[in-house]
């Protein structure tokens, strides 16, 4: 699928102030690493995947005794920071990055190597070549390979949800009201207890734009640079999501939000007094790890009527090679042995969920090496699978524009259609700036 190019003004601003010397080409250079050769691999997770991460890094350098690999790994993605190091020439050689900022960041610049370049040492024949070319080819350039197939998903604390008599099967099809009213029943019986572990982030990500596609049977965004929802469906879903907000079927918005983009961290979750938070089956590990209870997924409700089940299956992160990086081909090298070594696959595991190439997967599946929990939900997500997400409704100021949305809303609900709204006012204005 052809990939659009995508503004991001303050990236390009920094470009623009930063970026004088202009970018390297992505094309295959000459080999000049006879002797020792320093690369940086920066990524973000938790600790399992940090431990994992660096355990296939130690096994390739004992096999190439002639390179270095300085690992810069933190707890949660950071946008911002990977945008000025991109504009600013510092970023590492081989760099973890989120599909949804692929649209913005490749418009700004030429900051990737053209994996397509080195064919010779890179060995893709393992992946879906539909997944990698949904997700990994921008302009024409195969800039990105995925760590997983990651999945939509919700994650159930089963010992919690049994004593509510809530259903925790996967088979269990559940519609928004369903969930709305089984939620607030949580609350209701027990004011120490939630239903919904969510920040505001989540509620767009997992609630708003699924519910919007399913309502829709189309793209938030359609490739004609026009919106693929009303301002009534708006409105709706925002008024939904203030109700549960008002009826305390998720916590409150102002303990979520201290927890923002890691509420698996908050002490009510650990110690077990909230019942499902939305997730990609990618976090499973870090979702489910430290909490002492049976831990199962929840596939997300769906309207009675819905146009499209809004399940999508997306890389968990990319990896890719900047086009600065002294060393390209001694880091396509690394990444042929990450994706590709069976004994690297199973020292990953399911760190970054179910591995993408199809022999390291079985062999990690085999030998027990991926939770039961992520293969039924990934399986189950890609039987129903929903509409690929394109770029324009990844764009990081139109999903801003609804999160902030959201977040009146879960401040004070009453304000579900001013918000609907103004939100529509931005992204019409947004859209027409980007299709100049």
């Amino acid at each position: 699928m052809k990939r659009r190019r995508i503004r991001n003004y303050c990236l390009v601003l920094l470009v623009l102030v930063l970026g004088t010397m202009g970018f390297a080409a992505g094309t295959k250079e000459s080999s000049k690493t006879a002797g020792p050769v320093s690369l940086r691999f920066s990524w973000w997770g938790n600790d399992t995947r940090h431990k994992a991460t660096i355990a296939v890094i130690d096994s390739y350098t004992k096999l190439n005794e002639n390179v270095q690999i300085v690992a810069e790994y933190r707890g949660k993605s950071e946008r911002e920071k990977i945008a000025t190091e991109l504009a600013g020439g510092t970023v590492a050689d081989i760099v973890q990055l989120n599909p949804p900022w692929m649209g913005d960041f490749t418009a700004a610049g030429n900051f990737f190597i053209d994996f397509n370049q080195y064919e010779s040492i890179l060995d893709t024949s393992g992946f879906s070549k539909q997944f990698i070319q949904d997700y990994g080819v921008y302009n024409g350039q195969l800039i990105g390979l995925p760590t997983g197939l990651n999945a939509r998903t919700s994650i159930i604390n089963k010992t919690l949800a049994e004593k509510f008599g809530i259903s925790t099967s996967l088979d269990t099809k559940w519609t928004w009201e369903d969930f709305y009213t089984i939620g607030k029943t949580v609350h209701a019986k027990d004011s120490s207890k939630y239903f919904l572990n969510a920040d505001t982030v989540d509620m767009t990500e997992f609630l708003l734009l699924p519910y919007l596609v399913q309502r829709t049977g189309s793209q938030l965004i359609k490739d004609d640079y026009t919106r693929g929802f009303s301002e009534d469906q708006l409105k709706e879903v925002l008024q939904y999501i203030g109700k549960l907000y008002k009826d305390s079927v998720v916590i409150p918005v102002q303990e979520g939000n201290v927890f923002l983009n890691s509420v698996w961290t908050n002490p009510k979750w650990l110690k077990g007094d909230i019942v499902l938070e939305f997730s990609w089956t990618s976090l499973y590990g870090a979702v489910a790890g430290d909490i002492d209870a049976d831990m199962a997924t929840f596939i997300l409700p769906v309207h009675a009527d819905a146009k499209d089940t809004g399940l999508i299956i997306t890389p968990s992160q990319l990896l890719s090679v900047s086009s600065r990086s002294k060393n390209p081909e001694e880091a396509v090298k690394f990444l042929n042995y990450f994706f590709n070594d069976i004994e690297a696959g199973k020292m990953l595991g399911d760190v970054r969920a179910v591995p993408p190439v199809d022999r390291v997967q079985v062999a990690c599946q085999e030998a027990g090496l991926i939770n039961e929990q992520i293969i039924k939900a990934t399986e189950y997500a890609q039987k129903n699978q929903g509409l690929y997400r394109n770029d324009l409704s990844s764009n990081a100021e139109i999903v801003k524009v609804l999160n902030d949305a959201v977040e009146k809303v879960a401040y004070d609900p009453s304000n579900a259609n001013s918000s609907a709204t103004e939100a529509i006012r931005l992204i019409d204005y947004i859209l027409g700036e980007l299709k100049k």
